[in-house]
């Protein structure tokens, strides 16, 4: 196997190559910090998995893993981008499903799990968890709301970025707290940022 790692800490990249290439079937691993040339790389076919972080933006400037992944496989949905993170948020993982990659591996597996599941990926496998249902019941809307909301837009200035009425926008909210199971604003927030509908602040 030929895998090219993405990720922004430099030590991490370091050491994880060194213990992939002990494996015989991983030829080499290489890192690449420029998404610029990864991506041309990456979609003429030089590698055959691609392990990408999520929180990427210090090499990117702005994008996350997630958004780069989603535009590569828009343009080829036979690569095979396992996404790496050290955040077990189940939206994120409903996520990489969704956008066609073929895994959600977190940094707080053994490295010999993490091995056997590029080995699967390798052989046409998809490696996720079972996703509970309740990841993509919020609509767009509502997922929009959520994201203005964690931004500090205040009630009136989400309702005007929305173009609907403050009275609508509590409705909204109403079906939000249902769906999400929480009483409150903080509670809205907390339950979004652990399911991964808006990112944490250093993303």
């Amino acid at each position: 196997m030929n895998i090219l790692l993405i990720d922004d800490h430099g030590m991490f990249c370091e050491s994880l190559k060194l213990t992939l290439e002990r494996d015989e079937c991983i030829e080499n691993v290489h890192i690449l910090q420029d998404v610029g040339e990864a991506k041309r790389k990456i979609l003429n076919k030089e590698y055959d998995i691609i392990l990408m972080d999520i929180n990427i933006k210090k090499i990117t400037g702005k994008e996350d893993g997630l958004t780069i992944a989603k535009e590569l496989l828009k343009r080829d949905n036979t690569l095979k981008i396992v996404m790496l993170t050290g955040f077990d948020m189940p939206g994120y993982e409903a996520e990489a499903q969704q956008i066609g990659a073929k895994g959600f591996i977190c940094k707080d597996e053994y490295t010999e799990v993490l091995i056997e599941k590029l080995k699967k990926v390798y052989n046409g496998e998809t490696i996720f968890r079972k996703v509970t249902s309740h990841i993509n019941e919020l609509t767009e809307r509502e997922k929009e709301i959520l994201q203005l909301y964690s931004s500090g837009c205040s009630r009136k200035e989400v309702a005007d970025k929305c173009n609907i009425s403050v009275s609508s926008l509590a409705v909204a909210l109403n079906r939000i707290y249902e769906k999400l199971d929480v009483k409150n604003y903080q509670e809205m927030i907390n339950k979004a940022l652990e399911l991964g509908y808006i990112k944490p602040n250093f993303f």
